[in-house]
């Protein structure tokens, strides 16, 4: 009864695919296949606003606890950040699309399907797809197209002044393959969850029929 609410009262027809409640229970927000992003006031039991549509469908989309920004990382790699209070694109946002992601983190060819907050630290962003889970602090600057976007090995081998002149706002491992799950604990650790493919793959049944060349 509730995605038909959800439906009906923002008017859509395409499948939903994504729900994403925030921690208080206040805020439900709802993306579709029609590349639509809707928030609902739980509380009120009705729309709250509707995120500017952009071209690409979303694969991850996620509330902050604190701020009640939302955050949406679409199938092209961009990422948004909008504010549920001012109903607009937060300044971070602006800036991010006014000078583009780094040509490296657009190149991926895996979407992002999780995002998630530090709760003590509201500044950190944290997300993953299925080869890497990275962390963009929005206190930092941006990454230039030049600059290194893989760059924790460099940042450890630096004194402390140089690395601070080449830190940027992604920091980004890529030490775990397959990601299954990633999730931040109450005592901040970091628990990821990797299974290789071929484990997976071994364990399938085998296929009913298998095509093979010419036939």
């Amino acid at each position: 009864m509730l995605l038909f609410a959800c439906h009906v009262a923002a008017g859509s027809k395409q499948p939903i695919h994504i729900l994403s409640p925030s921690e208080d229970g206040q805020w439900l927000a709802t993306a579709n296949t029609g590349c639509e992003i809707h928030v609902f006031n739980l509380r009120k039991m009705k729309l709250h606003c509707s995120v500017p549509a952009y071209s690409s469908c979303p694969t991850a989309v996620f509330i902050h606890p604190t701020s009640c920004n939302l955050v949406s990382v679409h199938a092209d790699q961009q990422i948004f950040e909008y504010s549920l209070k001012q109903k607009e694109y937060t300044e971070w946002s602006r800036q991010l699309q006014r000078q583009g992601l780094h040509p490296l983190w657009l190149q991926r060819d895996t979407p992002i399907t999780r995002v998630m907050f530090n709760p003590k630290n509201p500044a950190h962003i944290v997300l993953n797809d299925t080869f890497m889970f990275c962390i963009i602090d929005q206190s930092l600057p941006l990454p230039e197209a030049e600059t290194k976007l893989y760059n924790q090995m460099l940042l450890r081998s630096l004194p402390q002044p140089l690395r601070l002149r080449e830190s940027h706002a992604f920091k980004i491992c890529k030490n775990y393959q397959h990601l299954l799950s990633v999730n931040l604990l109450e005592d901040l650790s970091l628990v990821v969850v990797e299974r290789p493919l071929l484990d997976i793959m071994s364990q399938l049944p085998a296929p009913v029929r298998q095509k093979k060349f010419a036939t």
